[in-house]
């Protein structure tokens, strides 16, 4: 066993950390690399868009925190990226049965964690929406719920078993190092358990304070469809990114507004509800709200603001 295999269990998240051991130029082929994946996620987006909804577009292309997440936050752009495939491929998977889709979503996720381990998380929401969901498009069929949760969650659990039998295995460490980012600091809640899980309550909602687009789709989503197993299904969520702030996973205010962003196109590209004219004046307004809001109220991290005044150096 040589003693490049001992250090396994530091190789958090993997494929950041094999792009930057593959790439040569350091830093500048990583912020490059971000970028190309970045434009992954606005081809995928784009896809299903039409002119009447490119709208949808703007609160991710025209605020400055977004620049610094495409170039700058390469794992969670990486995971955001196979999320938004995941996500496409749930939906139709979930809706009409699509089995290649559902397929494809499985194997997205598990790539995903690759990136970034709280897409686990994200993961179990997409297998707890699928009984909401089945419930009022197939009422009285839980085991094709069953059949759909279980493939969506096999490539995940699969690759998390080979991960952590190469950790035991070359290591004799598991789960491994699990400070995997500067900001991760997973299952070891410095400010105590219960303030902890009250500052990520207070922090996730005002994340979502300023995503005023994912809160009108959720509430017309709800409201069109007449059941509320449709608005939890959009609650999960917000529940999944309190746990990950609860349990130490890296994330901060610009990659939660990245992701109820990521959220709320994709549900408006592929959600049929959503062609209704009204709906779409409403969505623009909700849209151009955000819009505003993150000028005014700008969703901010440390490395952002860095980022942001390096940037803008040559100017003072």
């Amino acid at each position: 066993m040589g003693p490049g295999l001992r250090q396994l269990q530091y190789a958090y998240p993997q494929l950041p950390v094999l792009l930057a051991w593959l790439l040569p130029g350091g830093v500048l082929l990583l912020a490059i690399a971000s970028c190309l994946y970045s434009g992954t996620v606005l081809a995928v987006l784009t896809r299903r868009i039409t002119f009447k909804r490119c709208f949808a577009l703007l609160p991710l292309v025209c605020v400055p925190a977004m620049w610094y997440s495409a170039s700058q936050l390469l794992p969670a752009v990486i995971a955001l990226t196979f999320l938004a495939i995941a996500l496409q491929g749930f939906i139709h998977f979930a809706a009409d049965g699509d089995v290649h889709s559902g397929f494809m979503a499985g194997l997205a996720l598990a790539a995903a964690y690759l990136a970034d381990p709280s897409a686990l998380l994200f993961a179990a929401v997409m297998c707890l929406s699928v009984p909401l969901i089945g419930a009022v498009r197939q009422p009285g069929e839980p085991q094709r719920s069953l059949s759909v949760c279980a493939v969506l969650a096999f490539p995940c659990a699969a690759i998390v078993a080979i991960w952590s039998f190469l950790l035991w295995k070359f290591t004799g460490h598991w789960p491994g190092s699990l400070a995997y980012a500067p900001s991760a600091h997973l299952l070891a809640f410095p400010a105590g358990v219960l303030p902890g899980l009250w500052h990520a309550v207070t922090a996730t909602l005002t994340d979502l304070a300023h995503s005023v687009m994912y809160l009108a789709v959720a509430l017309l989503v709800t409201r069109r469809r007449r059941s509320p197993g449709y608005g939890l299904a959009l609650l999960l969520p917000v529940l999944a990114l309190a746990l990950a702030l609860w349990l130490g996973f890296d994330y901060d205010a610009v990659t939660a507004y990245l992701m109820f962003t990521l959220l709320a196109v994709t549900v408006i590209t592929h959600n049929p509800t959503m062609n209704a004219p009204r709906l779409r004046k409403l969505l623009l307004i909700a849209a151009a709200a955000q819009l505003a809001l993150a000028f005014l109220w700008p969703p901010t991290s440390v490395g952002f603001e860095a980022w942001w005044h390096d940037l803008f150096r040559w100017a003072t």
